[in-house]
């Protein structure tokens, strides 16, 4: 299966003919506090790199990107997402793309129950979620939206985060 992901991602920069620059930008919680009253860390600095199949307007198209961001309990994220999107063009500088990203993320798992001095390691943790780009020329702003889940010991609060991208 790894073998298969690293083959289609190759495959889709191979094939890319848009490249970006991002840099991350806010998230906002589905609720205020953390639940160990804490507030969470909203401000989710970090950067990454985006390439796109993109070709016309109002077909499916492929976009992957990597960042590395500080995540809401203000630890380091390593994230890894394709997403298929169809873009629009809304005005003669003004475009736009919804879609779904796939993403897999190399963070700490602060998504299980621990307790109070606990270690919490680093794990792989798979997921989806939908997007939005809004471009103007060469700048863009992504919205991603990331449900609450709560499964077994697995217990993560939604929230979207938003990250602005400049097309090279």
């Amino acid at each position: 299966m790894k073998l298969l992901i690293i083959f289609f991602l190759i495959l889709e920069l191979v094939s890319s003919n848009e490249h970006r620059l991002l840099l991350t930008g806010f998230t906002k919680h589905e609720t205020p506090k953390r639940p160990n009253g804490q507030t969470w860390n909203e401000f989710n600095y970090g950067g990454g790199y985006e390439y796109s199949t993109f070709k016309e307007y109002g077909k499916l198209y492929y976009s992957s990107n990597v960042t590395i961001l500080e995540d809401s309990f203000n630890y380091k994220q390593y994230t890894l997402s394709s997403a298929p999107s169809v873009r629009y063009k809304l005005s003669e500088n003004f475009t736009g793309s919804i879609g779904l990203a796939f993403f897999v993320m190399r963070k700490k798992e602060t998504y299980l129950k621990h307790t109070v001095g606990d270690p919490i390691d680093y794990g792989i943790i798979p997921g989806a979620a939908p997007i939005a780009i809004l471009s103007y020329k060469k700048f863009t702003m992504n919205l991603a939206y990331v449900p609450s889940i709560s499964a077994g010991n697995i217990h993560s609060i939604g929230f979207a985060i938003l990250f602005f991208g400049w097309t090279l």
